[in-house]
């Protein structure tokens, strides 16, 4: 699966850095995802089950592949 577009906004309350959804293959939207500053990090939050499991389970490869994607579509947006 590959990023077909990024709808994310700053959150300018909070240490939210991005917030919004993303769409993998023009099939597949993510919705509410953010981009969260960490104390050492920026992770990925994706929307949880009450039980706490997390709607969109994904593999690590993956996962380090949307982070990388986010951070540059961060930087992007923050220069401009």
């Amino acid at each position: 699966m590959r990023i077909s577009s990024i709808n994310m906004y700053p959150d300018p309350d909070g240490d939210l850095l991005l917030q919004g959804d993303i769409v993998l293959d023009h099939v597949l939207i993510l919705k509410n995802v953010k981009l969260i500053e960490g104390q050492y990090r920026w992770y990925i939050q994706f929307p949880r089950y009450a039980d706490g499991r997390t709607v969109h389970p994904i593999s690590k490869s993956f996962y380090d592949y949307l982070l990388q994607q986010l951070t540059e579509y961060y930087h992007q947006a923050t220069v401009e």
